[in-house]
């Protein structure tokens, strides 16, 4: 459908893996159900990420085996390798998601290893994946701006897409790291991207850190972007990115989408309950 966007929900594993303070296992079951009430139609719940890394996820599989799950949502899990993705077929899931960044330094930060050498952890699992039928998305971080390098080019983007792509990644999320892309940024890179592949591939994972996400997305969906991640509450960024402070929150990426005339199936009223309890344990 041309009126429908997707809204990936980030909020569980993107948003609170930064939060210093524990979160107790209860209360990110807690919010994932409510999540799930709401009707979102994807749900990213965890990271199987060694708790060395990201402490805040240490708890990946009692999270996922404690929440309620509904048969017309999906639920994804981050994976950084074949452990971790082992760990995610033990607990069920059907839908796995990578990363890597356009940036050479924010990958060597975030992940501790290049980009081709995460490519290359990630080509290792592409028997298990196939051989489970698995869907994969992928997420690109820094596609416009680097808390390390600055102004990313399109060029370096353009060739992780291309990767990805060959590595049997069918869904590629771009994010905006820090905050700093501008609309102007946006459609230029867009307008690259759109020009090579089809719209209906790419995602769009905007910061709000200096309130240019609204603009951003609107771009975006005016380009022909039908796939958005956000967080319920607006809680967190990256652990590993200066300045990453922000993610837009679920509640106003619904409201914009209504806006320009777009259905995302999602109960706003039990989004805003879901936003308020996690913003309710974080304060």
């Amino acid at each position: 459908m041309i009126d429908y966007v997707r809204i990936v929900e980030v909020g569980p594993r993107d948003g609170l893996q930064s939060i210093t303070d524990t979160i107790p296992t209860v209360d990110k079951v807690t919010y994932i159900n409510l999540l799930t009430e709401a009707g979102c139609p994807e749900i990213e719940v965890t990271s199987f990420v060694s708790p060395k890394w990201v402490p805040q996820l240490a708890d990946a599989k009692e999270v996922t085996l404690s929440i309620n799950q509904n048969d017309q949502i999906t639920y994804t899990a981050l994976i950084p390798n074949l452990k971790g993705l082992n760990s995610a077929l033990e607990c069920g899931y059907r839908s796995v998601a990578i990363f890597t960044a356009a940036s050479e330094t924010f990958s060597q930060k975030n992940t501790n290893c290049s980009i081709q050498e995460g490519l290359e952890r990630f080509g290792a699992m592409i028997p298990l994946w196939e051989k489970n039928n698995l869907r994969v998305r992928g997420y690109i971080s820094t596609c416009w701006v680097c808390p390390y390098e600055g102004d990313i080019g399109a060029e370096a983007v353009v060739k992780v897409i291309q990767e990805l792509i060959n590595l049997g990644v069918r869904e590629i999320s771009l994010g905006d790291t820090i905050g700093k892309a501008t609309p102007a940024d946006v459609e230029s890179l867009l307008g690259i991207i759109l020009d090579k592949w089809p719209a209906e591939m790419f995602a769009l994972h905007m910061h709000d850190t200096y309130d240019m996400a609204a603009e951003n997305i609107t771009v975006g969906l005016g380009m022909g972007i039908r796939i958005l991640d956000s967080s319920a509450g607006g809680v967190g960024g990256c652990p590993y990115a200066p300045g990453a402070s922000g993610n837009v929150s679920t509640e106003t990426v619904v409201r914009i989408c209504g806006e320009q005339g777009f259905d995302t199936g999602i109960d706003l009223d039990k989004l805003k309950s879901a936003g308020n309890y996690i913003q309710s344990i974080l304060n």
